[in-house]
């Protein structure tokens, strides 16, 4: 999601996108390990790790969406690392967590299962973003295109002014006005763009804090044994 609206907002490149997750996947790779410690030295349950992991993610979640179409690759950067600490300490304990109840002899079973509900999450959650930012666009373009109209006096004089600006530089009068409304046009849908992800990473962030207190709702279990701990996934 955030790749995307890198490329479609701001104009990075492919890479550049890529660069603002790598703080992210810094993070995981460097503090995953001490997760997946922490929970095999039985230091803390991974009930607790989960819980927080999940009130760090959507924290991130919030804190993305306040941004704007000013906002620079550092704060990007910073709350993607901020993320990556969240999803350091999410996955081994989630796992741990799935296995827990079962038999050595059922894992097998229950990896696939993990992995079906895992693909079919990701597919739906893709499908959902998607379809709510291009709704959530449409409405903020409604709103923000309900106060620029040729009754706006503020903003005819803008479309003037820019038209202005381009005849001064070799434009025709009539090129300059399609141009300047063009212009103005352009804004509008990449405010309305930048809007409707903000509101989807708002919401994400709203859904992730509710359902991090359902992690400790988990009946609870022992670390001790090999029942409680997958092997080989």
């Amino acid at each position: 999601m955030i790749p995307q609206l890198l490329r479609s907002l701001y104009g990075h490149r492919a890479i550049d996108a890529g660069l603002v997750l790598g703080p992210g996947a810094f993070v995981i790779t460097l503090l995953a390990p001490i997760g997946a410690q922490l929970v095999q030295r039985r230091i803390v349950h991974p009930r607790i790790l989960l819980f927080g992991a999940l009130i760090v993610v959507g924290i991130s979640f919030l804190h993305y969406g306040h941004f704007n179409l000013d906002t620079d690759y550092g704060h990007y950067a910073w709350v993607r690392a901020l993320q990556g600490l969240g999803y350091a300490f999410f996955f081994v304990p989630l796992t741990v967590i799935t296995y827990s109840q079962l038999k050595s002899n059922q894992n097998n079973r229950a990896s696939s299962l993990t992995n079906f509900f895992r693909n079919w999450g990701g597919s739906f959650g893709i499908a959902f973003v998607t379809t709510a930012v291009e709704r959530r666009s449409n409405f903020h373009q409604s709103i923000l295109g309900a106060n620029l109209t040729n009754s706006s006096s503020n903003f005819q004089q803008q479309v003037r002014q820019s038209a202005a600006y381009l005849q001064t530089h070799g434009v025709t009068s009539a090129d300059a006005v399609k141009a300047a409304y063009a212009h103005y046009y352009t804004l509008l849908d990449a405010h309305a763009h930048l809007l409707a992800f903000m509101d989807c990473l708002h919401m994400l962030g709203i859904i992730t804090l509710v359902a991090a207190p359902l992690v400790l709702a988990i009946k609870y279990f022992s670390l001790g044994g090999s029942k409680n701990m997958p092997a080989g996934h």
